[in-house]
């Protein structure tokens, strides 16, 4: 079953970077290319989705072109109609509502006097896009014309030589004097067309990176994953702790099968929470998508993109957290140094080992939880506490005075919700001179059975020469 799941989600990786790069890849390539300039003595039908740039140097009328969704009262896109002298032809441009200023600020000057005009206020507002024709109602481009002030001076001012003179007597005023005197048949004009800043083919630029990276992404983690199906399965060697043929030789090769299954646990559960996450992260950003009735373009390019690469990134960032977590080599490593640091003579250490060996597997516990796992054995002097953490504790029977139960519980705050939290410890105390209210070693159990087990094994083990208490 893992492994057919395992050659899905490859195959479901494989299928997200082709989806998304048929989406995004034309735009991407181009977008790469860079822009090129309009040509003087190109039109706009054969620059037609292409990544060009254009410079806007006679807007004359201005209209909303897009609200935001659900909001009436914000703007989004500002629409201008732009005339080209070359081309003697109207393009609509379409801008982000922030980035109107200059246009604007060429707008208001086109309707000034010649004599408040000057070069250095005219320079030309430079749009890179494709230009694509004009689909849908142009009601609202004629509307912004016919509200026009450039074009109301030109109807009110042009019959009158010495206005004529004041209003269009520079340049800039034959421009539009030559756009006034075909004004009839521009707004006739057969083909419109419309060019929106930094949007390629239908895509913004914005969308274009998130949906190209969420199709290299999805490649990259499918090659891993296809890599990963035809290597061997078997578990990589750990490498060894101690002198081959020693009592601990053969005490970690015992550890070893505990590693090995906190290894899987942990991998498994990472796993699920891994495909939890990713399904999360899509389903949400294609909801919001939806939600604000985005076009199917861009709620494909755009939201679950978006989705997709922030599910695997956090997918890839979880999946190394529990990697280092899991790691055997490295699980089996700590747990030899902690026994090295309370046990440094390796006389001592083979002693140890000896005696843990000797007891039966009757001697030995467990508890394995979702926050963790420890498991040890209780012989007839040393007593071991293992944790996946590598944490090691190791309790000396010989020297024991008491053992004492205690019931902790209590609440943590995470955010605005309060958890409560129960968990069961046994407290050791060690012969000494003094009375002594601190343990010399604490072992924790989540579960309550599990320290009733390890309770039982402890009072078989010492009988009544170790006073036995609850706090």
């Amino acid at each position: 079953m893992k492994k057919l799941l395992s050659i899905v989600v490859t195959i479901g990786m494989l299928i997200c970077a082709v989806g998304f790069w048929v989406v995004g890849g034309t735009q991407f390539l181009k977008l790469q290319a860079g822009s090129r300039e309009l040509g003087p003595e190109e039109s706009f039908a054969q620059a037609q989705g292409e990544y060009v740039s254009y410079q806007a140097a006679y807007p004359v009328a201005s209209c909303v072109a897009a609200y935001y969704s659900g909001d009436s009262d914000r703007v989004e896109k500002r629409g201008y109609v732009v005339y080209d002298a070359q081309r003697q032809a109207f393009l609509y441009v379409i801008v982000p509502d922030q980035k109107k200023r200059e246009l604007e600020d060429l707008l208001w000057n086109l309707h000034l006097a010649a004599e408040m005009r000057t070069d250095e206020d005219m320079e030309p507002y430079t749009v890179k896009g494709s230009i694509e024709p004009l689909e849908g109602s142009r009601d609202h481009i004629y509307a912004a014309l016919e509200e026009s002030a450039v074009i109301r001076n030109y109807q009110a001012l042009w019959g009158d030589e010495t206005s004529r003179n004041t209003y269009f007597g520079d340049s800039y005023g034959e421009v539009l004097g030559q756009m006034g005197g075909s004004l009839d048949q521009l707004l006739q004009q057969a083909d419109w067309y419309q060019m929106e800043s930094n949007v390629v083919n239908g895509m913004k630029t914005m969308d274009i990176w998130v949906c190209i990276l969420a199709a290299g992404l999805s490649f990259l983690i499918f090659l891993v994953r296809l890599v990963s199906l035809f290597l061997p399965g078997g578990k990589k060697a750990v490498a060894e702790l101690a002198p081959s043929g020693s009592r601990m030789a053969l005490f970690y090769s015992r550890q070893l099968e505990m590693a090995q299954e906190w290894h899987v646990f942990s991998r498994s559960r990472g796993c699920r929470m891994i495909y939890l996450t990713f399904i999360g992260c899509v389903v949400v950003l294609t909801g919001i998508g939806v939600i604000g009735k985005m076009p199917f373009g861009r709620l494909v390019g755009f939201y679950v993109a978006l989705g997709v690469l922030l599910g695997e990134v956090f997918g890839i960032l979880s999946w190394w957290a529990v990697k280092g977590q899991s790691n055997v080599g490295k699980l089996m490593k700590k747990l030899s140094q902690g026994i090295g640091k309370q046990l440094p003579a390796t006389q001592i250490q083979e002693e140890f080992a000896e005696d843990i060996l000797a007891a039966g597997p009757e001697w030995e516990y467990k508890e394995k939880t979702k926050e963790g796992m420890l498991w040890g054995t209780l012989g007839s002097r040393y007593w071991t506490v293992l944790h996946a953490t590598g944490r090691v504790i190791l309790i000396d029977s010989q020297k024991l005075r008491k053992i004492e139960t205690e019931t902790i519980s209590g609440q943590v705050r995470s955010g605005k919700v309060r958890i409560n939290y129960t968990s069961y410890a046994a407290h050791f105390f060690y012969k000494s001179g003094t009375q002594k209210e601190q343990p010399d070693e604490t072992v924790t159990f989540n579960v309550q059975d599990n320290i009733g087990d390890f309770m039982l094994l402890a009072r078989k083990r010492v009988g009544d020469c170790v006073e036995f208490s609850a706090r």
